[in-house]
């Protein structure tokens, strides 16, 4: 009896200790979290629109929602071309990546592991760096494809291209440029659905006599549905809250993006104050949209289970053959990835070796130099730029790991109430729901106010557009690590928990020295997503900053629009610089973290 009652003693301490550990993740969580939503949400109803929220002449009204759906730009036309570019952009890359993710986990596709390693080379390409590439490749009169396109056709009788034929800056470039991005995405996703489904469906529906096209239509995809929804909606939410394609193709296109419209609003070229309401109005908009997608979003994965068909005993993943197809499938496969990976890489490898881009022959060649990479190395903001994209990229990971395994600790594990438990659950993935433009904006707005009530023996603390906002924003990504972190402690016996209150261990030695270990993998494989989107992040920085001081190196690459060579060289540095770090990962620390 003495000892039940100590048994109860201990595992209530463990309790205790979990709702410290717990509230201290909540409290740092919520300063991440809540003004992206909270400060837009206040802006949107203080007026006049110039104004910021905590000036003395604001006053609260509802005027900036009817100022957004009025004018020439007005909220309606934003919505339709922001619904194009991110149908057609979703459509595409779900297309090209179903296909692809089919033919490697399904298929007797030859090679099929050097296939995906190619096409995981783009997530070592910032989107901001991507984008350029493309615009070399594909621009409308200097492009490389244009100008090797030219040359062909203008040989055809009646035929006299001056431009073209392809043409970047037009909606439907956007839509490519962006679908393209978003096929290794898609890939992962749904590889990793058809990787785990039990064929043996399928091998029935083969025995009563379906055809290929049947099966998939009335087997293979339904059984895919939820994971096809899920990857579905969190691409559509990836699309609109892109920045970087509408950035720098949208004035072309002549399209009214989302995320360009706020930096236009933010950015007024005219010497007038940033329309801070009509972003916020705008931003509400958006967010309900997001914020209802990522509702459809937990419905569909927690529904998930029902689809289950993967099972232990004799599961097999059987392949289908494709006979004499296989090797033009692969040579075609193989073609396409090789172009779609390396071809924006290429071209900025070249164009890092001239002042200025030129078409290649043999004279341009023969002017090649390194003036680029030696006039970088003598640009002050490279290392200032350098050291904040290291720090953050550092910092930032870690900060939304801790938080996010303690709440995700407590979600599966805790004791508090089943609704409890759902809103933590939620609220910790609700940043996925809010887009990059939309957050750096309340960023902006919330630390610039923070900034101006510090007391005067705080006014030390940098808390506008400095290093130290960045970090705080870029950890604003916690849900990417809670969702990867919640599967981890899910899969970790509950007794080794109560062994250790029983044993007199506080809830913070049970924590540190047993979940923490054996959720290693786990944690660093978050840090590791965390820290690559670290190094691609252009909308937070660019728009928080507004384009200067603190320089991170993707808002460093746009600034060097006058530079095209250093930029090219900054960028190949960039991709070089993160493929080591994964290759030293990759051979040095996943053996030491395999270990637990």
């Amino acid at each position: 009896m003495a000892v039940s009652a100590q048994v109860k003693h201990k595992i209530a301490m463990l309790k205790r200790g979990e709702y410290i550990l717990l509230f201290a993740a909540l409290v740092v969580a919520s300063w991440l979290l809540l003004p992206a939503l909270g400060v837009t949400f206040v802006q949107a109803i203080r007026v006049p629109a110039g104004n910021l929220f905590f000036e003395p002449t604001s006053s609260w009204g509802l005027s900036n929602f009817p100022a957004v759906y009025s004018g020439s730009r007005a909220l309606q036309s934003t919505l339709y071309d922001t619904a194009i570019y991110t149908f057609g952009a979703v459509a595409l890359g779900f297309s090209v990546g179903l296909v692809i993710a089919w033919l490697i986990e399904r298929t007797n596709l030859p090679f099929r592991n050097v296939v995906f390693v190619i096409l995981l080379f783009p997530l070592m390409m910032p989107a901001i760096v991507t984008t350029l590439g493309w615009i070399l490749l594909l621009g409308p009169r200097m492009g490389f494809m244009n100008v090797m396109a030219r040359t062909v056709l203008n040989w055809i009788p009646g035929v006299d291209f001056t431009a073209g034929p392809f043409n970047i800056t037009t909606m439907y470039g956007m839509i490519v440029v962006q679908g393209f991005g978003q096929v290794t995405f898609f890939v992962i996703l749904l590889g990793a659905a058809l990787r785990s489904m039990d064929p043996s469906l399928e091998d029935a529906a083969r025995t009563s006599g379906a055809g290929f096209v049947k099966i998939v239509r009335t087997v293979t995809l339904p059984l895919l549905r939820p994971s096809i929804l899920g990857a579905l909606i969190l691409s559509t939410i990836f699309t609109v809250e892109s920045f970087e394609v509408p950035l720098l193709l949208a004035t072309g296109a002549k399209a009214d993006i989302l995320s360009t419209r706020v930096w236009e609003l933010l950015t007024t070229g005219s010497g007038e104050d940033p329309l801070y309401g009509a972003v916020a109005a705008m931003g509400l908009h958006f967010m309900l949209l997001t914020y209802l997608l990522f509702y459809l979003y937990s419905y569909y994965t927690a529904r998930s289970e029902r689809f289950a068909t993967m099972t232990g005993k004799g599961f097999r993943a059987r392949r289908f053959d494709l006979g004499s197809w296989k090797w033009p499938i692969f040579f075609a496969i193989i073609s396409f990835l090789t172009f779609l990976s390396f071809a924006p890489f290429v071209i900025l490898l070249y164009q890092s070796f001239l002042p200025t881009y030129m078409s290649p022959s043999w004279a341009v060649f023969e002017r090649f130099s390194l003036d680029g990479y030696r006039d970088l190395f003598d640009n002050r903001r490279l290392w200032s730029a350098v050291r904040n994209t290291i720090s953050v990229a550092l910092v930032a990971p870690t900060i939304s790991v801790t938080v996010a395994l303690i709440i995700s600790w407590s979600v599966v594990r805790g004791r508090a109430a089943p609704k409890v438990r759902l809103f933590l659950d939620l609220f910790t993935s609700s940043s996925l729901a809010v887009p990059a433009v939309i957050a750096s904006f309340a960023f902006f707005l919330f630390y610039l106010n923070v900034n101006r009530m510090l007391p005067d023996f705080l006014d030390w603390i940098p808390l506008s557009k400095s290093l130290l906002v960045l970090m705080l924003a870029y950890s604003f990504r916690v849900a990417l690590a809670y969702r990867f972190q919640r599967a981890g402690v899910a899969q970790i016996a509950k007794e080794l928990e109560e062994v250790s209150a029983t044993s007199g261990a506080s809830a913070y030695s049970t924590f540190r020295r047993i979940l923490v270990p054996l959720l290693a993998p786990y944690t660093f494989g978050a840090w590791i997503i965390l820290f690559l989107l670290a190094f691609r992040e252009f909308t937070l920085p660019q728009v928080i900053t507004a384009g200067s001081d603190p320089f991170v190196i993707s808002t460093l690459v746009f600034n060097l629009a006058v530079d095209p060579d250093q930029r090219a060289a900054l960028s190949m540095m960039t991709v070089a610089f993160l493929i080591v770090v994964l290759l030293f990962i990759r051979v040095f620390i996943l053996k030491k973290i395999r270990a637990f």
